[in-house]
């Protein structure tokens, strides 16, 4: 195996050297024009199909490559607020393109944007240099119930919960239709290490995913990111999905459940392995030491109260149940959830290791600016009724967290470039690997 991961970094390394530069992420209705450009370019090896349409009316469109029997599917921003893919899928359907043995007995199928409707309440920055003030004023991610990878239908009371989403269905009727040997969904968070989501264990994957992050001077986590704390470790920044029956359902006690089972569950009925990347878009150059427990528990108490502060400002809006006001309260209660653990944490009375208190840093700061910024968006797009003096505070509030933060972690974008030479490796290396 050695050998053969000897030959594959080199391999990847020179596919990598091949991501162009550039510091803007393309926008949704820009990769979809590119993408049909590239189809009317090879229409003998390319092929671009709608598959569905959103739920605001988009099209949901594959572009797929090559004819081999082995199927790979890419999919691009499984979050609207993650935009890294959209270059991704870009720079991997150009590689597969040019390179035939990467054809090799494999197709490839792009799914660019499995949230387009999501993807335009982002586009007045996603597309454009970062800022983190900007980022969150128009920042939206959707209540978990209504993310199109994370509602496939789970058992519920004694029945089959089903969510309804038309992009849901869509991507799972697209995976039934390909019975992909892999599928790569292609994640990025604002701030940490980067990590990676793995269906199961295949020989040499972890170390090379490891790698791959690494050739790019971007090391993997070395604690686990809130989102998988617990989660099973295939090796260093390298989590596995764990069965959706071992997920914790939120509000399970309330007439629907708070999220479904994920599209690693779904494509796993055909055997696939399913690949999540995850890189930032900050670095942070913020040094962390190991700490006694009660800095994590000082976390706790202040992400509780600037959720507090949003909550109360919610509630002197009144009843906000748009997009973005079910989404500002879900982000409140994932942040109740993370504080919650940072107490029974703390209460261990070991010491937290540097990295564990990074990512907790990290966590504090993502959860506070993103339940600020769509409660913000929600008060502005209600009607009248609302008190000028609430948006004024809820603006006050995202301005002076983002100042605070920015600071406080001493942070600065990341290069795109290195950012999608992780991603298309790790795709590349999981076809590699799952043969």
């Amino acid at each position: 195996m050695a050998g053969v991961l000897s030959d594959l970094d080199e391999r990847l390394s020179g596919y990598a050297e091949l991501v162009p530069g550039g510091a803007l992420v393309p926008s949704v209705e820009d990769l979809a024009e590119w993408l049909g450009g590239l189809a009317r370019r090879a229409p003998g090896l390319c092929r671009l199909r709608r598959i569905g349409t959103s739920r605001g009316g988009r099209a949901l469109k594959v572009l797929s490559v090559g004819a081999g029997g082995r199927s790979v599917l890419v999919v691009g921003g499984p979050h609207p607020n993650e935009p890294v893919g959209y270059a991704t899928v870009r720079f991997l359907a150009e590689l597969v393109v040019a390179r035939p043995e990467l054809r090799d007995g494999v197709s490839w199928h792009f799914l660019p944007c499995v949230d387009p409707d999501g993807a335009a309440l982002n586009a007045d920055w996603t597309s454009g240099p970062l800022d983190l003030f900007n980022q969150h004023r128009y920042f939206y991610r959707p209540a978990m119930a209504e993310q199109p990878e994370w509602t496939f239908p789970i058992p519920f009371r004694g029945g089959v919960h089903r969510f309804g989403l038309p992009e849901n269905e869509a991507l799972a009727d697209l995976v039934d239709e390909l019975v992909p040997a892999v599928v790569v969904s292609l994640h990025n968070a604002e701030f940490g290490a980067p990590f990676f989501v793995a269906s199961r264990d295949v020989p040499g994957l972890a170390g090379q995913l490891a790698a791959v992050a690494a050739r790019h001077g971007l090391p993997v986590a070395e604690a686990a990111p809130s989102d998988v704390v617990g989660w099973p470790v295939l090796g260093p920044g390298v989590f596995q999905m764990p069965p959706v029956a071992d997920l914790m359902i939120r509000d399970h006690e309330q007439e629907t459940p708070a999220y479904g089972a994920h599209l690693t569950h779904h494509a796993a009925k055909h055997g696939a392995l399913t690949v999540l990347p995850e890189v930032p878009r900050w670095r942070a150059g913020r040094v962390f030491e190991d700490s006694a427990p009660v800095a994590l528990a000082a976390l706790a108490e202040a992400l509780t109260g600037e959720v507090a502060e949003v909550r109360q400002l919610m509630a002197e809006a009144g009843h906000l149940d748009d997009v973005f006001g079910r989404a500002a309260a879900d982000t409140v209660a994932i942040a109740d959830t993370v504080a919650r653990s940072w107490r029974e944490r703390a209460a261990d009375s070991g010491t937290v290791p540097a990295a564990e208190l990074a990512e907790a840093h990290y966590s504090r700061v993502m959860l506070t600016l993103r339940c600020a910024g769509m409660a913000l968006r929600s008060a502005l797009e209600a009607p009248g009724r609302i008190d000028a003096s609430v948006r004024r505070r809820l603006h006050g509030v995202l301005a002076e967290r983002a100042r605070q933060c920015g600071q406080g972690l001493n942070i600065a974008p990341l290069e795109l470039r290195r950012l999608v030479a992780v991603q298309a490796c790790a795709a590349l290396a999981a076809v590699d690997l799952a043969r």
